[in-house]
């Protein structure tokens, strides 16, 4: 490593047996054979997320919708932060007073269904007709008894059915439909904005209240988020060069979660390297890995 350079540095993690009993320390990449921590890993606390103008938007928006117990609908990119964002806002709900159900990673109706019941406490009813209308009632008593407010995010909504999508609309109903007896949030991507403009949808659209279009992060903004995902993990925020930043924004078109994977893969390749500096030319020979 050229004398005089600043090498690149990382903060090592406090769960390494090493760092037991004393304070974590700045650790130079190219010189240690231990693992670093990742500044871009998916272990970030919504207290340290970055701060830009569609987050707090978004936010503001899942706020209003759990407040008024109203249907949201936010779609965006693969790996835009519709989840994360939520996310955001549901860990702060205080949970003496909020009954928060997370539902995806499924396609199948019956099985969002099964799931929805046992967060419930429900023992679920065997047909999916059954078991939807069991739901509902359920939900009315807990309305009519003055119970925790119940948040429903559902997220891949893309990926339902027809007869599902129309399930969870038949769920916002109550008390002749002047309540609704929970707050059901839709994430997607960005087909399902398209699908529900159709006149087969018309009912579930009306009761979208509130809709929200995440894009990714601009030129700026990307270059503030790796920066400071850089200095939180005592990472020197310069690692990479402004052609460099450049590079990733154009590569991964402001997407955290592709500029996450591209940042740590580059990480992982400047320790082998023992590299001090990444440049662009740096970050095209790993686009290319793709």
């Amino acid at each position: 490593m050229t004398q005089g350079k600043k090498s690149i540095s990382v903060v090592k993690s406090v769960a390494d047996p090493e760092c037991a009993g004393e304070m974590t320390g700045a650790e130079d990449v190219g010189e240690s054979n231990e693992l670093i921590a990742d500044p871009f890993g998916k272990n970030i606390g919504s207290a340290d997320l970055f701060r830009h103008q569609q987050l707090e938007e978004l936010q503001a928006l899942v706020r209003t919708c759990v407040s008024q117990q109203a249907m949201g609908l936010i779609t965006g990119p693969p790996g835009s932060g519709k989840t994360t964002g939520i996310r955001s806002v549901t860990d702060e709900l205080p949970s003496h007073k909020y009954s928060v159900v997370y539902l995806g990673q499924d396609q199948i109706g019956s099985n969002l269904l099964n799931r929805f019941a046992a967060s419930l406490g429900l023992q679920a009813k065997r047909y999916r007709a059954h078991l939807a209308l069991q739901i509902s009632h359920w939900l009315m008593d807990n309305l009519e008894s003055g119970g925790k407010a119940v948040v429903l995010v559902v997220d891949e909504a893309h990926l339902l059915d027809d007869g599902m999508l129309e399930e969870f609309r038949l769920m916002t109903n109550a008390n002749y439909d002047r309540q609704s007896p929970l707050a059901l949030i839709l994430l997607g991507q960005p087909p399902l904005r398209i699908r529900l403009k159709s006149s087969r949808f018309e009912a579930l659209s009306q009761r979208l209240r509130y809709r929200f279009r995440l894009e990714g992060l601009d030129q700026d903004e990307t270059t503030q988020y790796i920066k400071l995902r850089l200095s939180s993990a005592g990472v020197p925020p310069d690692l990479f060069s402004q052609d460099a930043l450049h590079q990733i924004f154009q590569i991964c078109e402001g997407l955290p979660r592709r500029i996450n994977n591209l940042c740590s893969l580059a990480l992982l390749r400047a320790k082998a390297q023992k590299r001090s500096t990444l440049d662009a030319a740096f970050i095209d020979d790993l686009a290319d890995l793709d």
